[in-house]
């Protein structure tokens, strides 16, 4: 057993419109898909600094999609 504390990573503070865990409806290759928020992160996109989001898909066998930017989520799904 392992008794030592783990440190606490400095990630800085996102300042995004959805929060991890969020159940949201999002545009992905021309269709519509939902899932839970499970990253957010910067991505630099055309020189500009963007909020992304890595967002959970599928249910009993899940995938991750990579890299949805902000505008591409259309909101929060209502369960």
């Amino acid at each position: 057993m392992c008794f030592f504390k783990r440190k606490k990573e400095n990630k800085p503070q996102i300042n995004s419109k959805y929060q991890k865990g969020d159940f949201v409806n999002f545009k992905y290759r021309d269709e519509l898909y939902f899932g839970w928020i499970w990253l957010i992160y910067y991505k630099i996109v055309e020189g500009k600094k963007e909020v992304a989001y890595d967002i959970q898909i599928g249910g009993q066998c899940p995938a991750v999609v990579k890299g949805i930017l902000e505008y591409q989520i259309l909101g929060i799904k209502q369960k």
